[in-house]
């Protein structure tokens, strides 16, 4: 009886050696068609598996894509968005974009769909380097993010990091990640370990080590670069930030009320990274324990044969993957620039559809020919002499009332329209009412 160390199967191949020579020969042809054909343990080739596996990847390629692209155009798009942090936010995106495109799809079809690698040599070095890099750089931007964060609220007196040397940081990030993940194609290569691959002429695409003792050192290392060393300062940096600002006044804030709000804004923040690192913890710990129980275990067959291994597998990559769709949801749930930024690249979307029953979507300082100086004075100040009302209404916020003392108007997306005709009528002069009425019709 010979086994297949894929999958366990076993063929009588004894019986067939009791025929002819012609009989065997059919025989072993069919025998081969059989494995190739199924060669998967029966519960992982079940179609209601295989589409559960499909729809979880799909969503977290699809979310992680459109969010991080928001995150990217929102801080591209908006001039106030350009700053330091933020730059740091996008680096996180794109290395979370990279991720999504590279682990996604090369990750769960060949090892839990086909069982084999079917993208070719080159494809096994580009995609493995690839993987490793995109982790690391958004587990030292995560860390950039953390030490900028702490320097800001921790020592406001000090000079801040510029655009320029956060481009810098950035690119120290990506040098890093790559020098770090340097040796991967090196020993990325194409196998066939099993009496299965070497028969149906498939292969898979791992890591070639000189000894188990070089394999077992790089991969703790990896574990400390991408997940020990970053979850540490984020764990120091915030919980001494958390601690400075919800234990006491922050250093160098006086107590008056804007300052009040600075530190209700910085509460904000740090509620929000706090929260980042929460998500942090919960996507990577599992994989890291799967990763680090593997290598232990990594001569133990019964552990490797073990028939739920598969699917410890798939929860803890699939957990390990979705980290890159959860951020943008936590900067547009928790941070209000990057949620208007959300609304309105939607909101220009969707105009976009509806070109017939909308104006264009676009942010302007006129409510329906009226310069705001009609609105404010002619000084700019305010303090109109003039009484007029006139109501926005936006197709995708509150009607908003503009009147004596306002001091700014924004009409997005609107269809707009004077206050009644009575109530201008009221309020407003005769003949300035009609000079502003014949704006409109």
């Amino acid at each position: 009886m010979i086994h297949d160390s894929e999958n366990g199967l076993g063929h009588n191949y004894s019986c067939i050696n009791c025929h002819n020579d012609s009989y065997y020969t059919y025989n072993f042809t069919e025998v081969d068609d059989f494995i190739c054909v199924y060669h998967n343990d029966e519960d992982l080739t079940t179609s209601i598996f295989k589409v559960f596996v499909y729809v979880m990847y799909i969503a977290v390629f699809v979310t992680a894509l459109v969010g991080n692209g928001l995150v990217c155009t929102v801080v591209q798009t908006t001039a106030r968005m350009k700053t330091v942090t933020n730059y740091f936010i996008v680096n996180l995106a794109v290395g979370d974009i990279l991720m999504t495109l590279f682990c996604v799809p090369f990750s769960f079809v060949p090892t839990l769909l086909l069982r084999y690698w079917p993208f070719g040599a080159f494809m096994c070095k580009a995609v493995n380097f690839s993987q490793a890099v995109s982790v690391l750089v958004s587990a030292y931007t995560m860390l950039a993010i953390s030490i900028d964060r702490y320097i800001i609220i921790m020592h406001p007196l000090k000079p801040r990091l510029s655009k320029t040397a956060a481009k810098l940081v950035v690119f120290a990030v990506w040098s890093g990640a790559m020098v770090t993940a340097a040796p991967i194609p090196i020993v990325s290569r194409l196998q066939r370990p099993s009496l299965w691959h070497q028969t149906c002429e498939v292969d898979i695409c791992g890591e070639v080590w000189q000894s188990a003792e070089q394999s077992r050192q790089y991969t703790n290392a990896l574990l400390v670069l991408q997940f020990v060393l970053p979850l540490s300062a984020l764990v120091c940096t915030y919980a001494r930030i958390a601690h400075t600002v919800w234990g006491g006044r922050p250093p160098g804030e006086a107590q008056d009320a804007r300052d009040s709000r600075i530190q209700h804004s910085k509460r904000k923040m740090v509620k929000m990274m706090l929260t980042v690192v929460t998500v942090f913890i919960m996507s990577w710990l599992p994989l890291n324990i799967f990763i680090v129980l593997w290598t232990v275990h990594e001569n133990d067959d019964e552990w490797a044969s073990w028939p739920g291994m598969p699917y410890v597998w798939f929860a803890c990559h699939w957990l390990a993957m979705s980290h890159s769709c959860y951020n943008p949801m936590i900067y547009c749930y928790m941070n209000i620039r990057y949620r208007q930024g959300f609304q309105e690249i939607l909101g220009a979307l969707l105009c976009l559809k509806k070109k017939d029953s909308a104006r264009p979507c676009q942010r302007s300082s006129v409510c329906e020919g009226i310069p705001m100086s009609e609105l404010m004075g002619a000084n700019g100040t305010g303090t109109s002499n003039r009484r007029g009302i006139f109501v926005c209404r936006c197709q995708t916020s509150k009607s908003t009332a503009v009147s004596n003392g306002s001091k700014s108007i924004t009409c997005n997306y609107c269809t707009q329209k004077p206050a009644s005709r009575s109530s201008a009528a009221s309020l407003t002069p005769p003949v300035r009412a009609a000079s502003v009425r014949s704006q409109f019709f």
